[in-house]
């Protein structure tokens, strides 16, 4: 039986937020460290000396978005990590100086990789899929693309938003979901946005689901490929292999 005190924490946590993790069938809680043994099958407990930062969500104490970012970290990679600190403040949840903030409560043993991905959060990612898009080539030591900025014609009229972007070079990166051959309309959007940035002299680079899991490689190829041919000045002659394990 846990105490009225336990609260939802980890891996729980991040589901009951909504932020995209791997599957756990276990549950995580913490409680108080005066709390003598609890033993309930399925269920992982940890103990506090101070109460971790905790609010209410649907009447049931859990961490609190940063938080759980936190506690995180010792269960997850860097990609995944970070895909959920993108998620948690695209949500609304929390902020990149937040997490940053938070990091500071995790244990000193993961303290390290809380903090490097802290620092790779970025407000107005879309989707996990742009996440893991933006690090692959930031791990391969790629200048950084933008994220989700707007791309206006020399008049200044509106012309897109596309997921990455190197806006001085014109190259944009897509990710390509299957829900969008799925949507008639957004299919037509997406085909009207890239004939429109084709138009005003934007190389379009377009990333599916079979090219992330199946051959990073080529992403990393083509797009450092365009920025070579469009002159960016910090793009590297080769990519490094940091990507590799995370990738793999």
């Amino acid at each position: 039986m846990l105490p009225p005190s336990a609260i939802a924490g980890h891996l729980t946590a991040a589901k009951l937020w909504g932020l995209p993790v791997p599957d756990d069938p276990s549950t995580s809680v913490w409680v108080p460290w005066s709390c003598g043994g609890i033993g309930v099958e399925g269920v992982t407990v940890h103990r506090w000396c101070e109460r971790p930062a905790a609010t209410q969500l649907k009447g049931q104490p859990v961490t609190t978005a940063a938080r759980t970012f936190a506690d995180c970290a010792g269960l997850l990679g860097l990609v995944d990590l970070v895909t959920l600190g993108d998620a948690a403040v695209r949500q609304g949840l929390t902020s990149p100086d937040r997490l940053r903030v938070a990091t500071g409560m995790t244990t000193r043993r993961h303290i390290r990789a809380a903090r490097e991905a802290a620092d790779l959060v970025r407000p107005g990612v879309d989707s996990a899929p742009e996440t893991r898009t933006r690090l692959l080539l930031v791990l391969a030591g790629l200048p950084e693309p933008e994220v989700g900025r707007d791309v206006h014609l020399p008049d200044g009229g509106w012309l897109a938003r596309p997921d990455l972007s190197y806006p001085a070079c014109r190259i944009a990166i897509e990710y390509d979901g299957r829900h969008h051959a799925d949507d008639p309309r957004q299919w037509r959007r997406d085909i009207f946005r890239r004939e429109n940035l084709a138009a005003a002299e934007w190389l379009v680079i377009q990333v599916t689901a079979y090219d992330l899991h199946v051959r990073p490689l080529t992403v990393i190829s083509r797009v450092l490929a365009a920025l070579h041919r469009r002159g960016h000045p910090r793009a590297p002659l080769q990519p490094t292999w940091a990507w590799q394990p995370h990738f793999s």
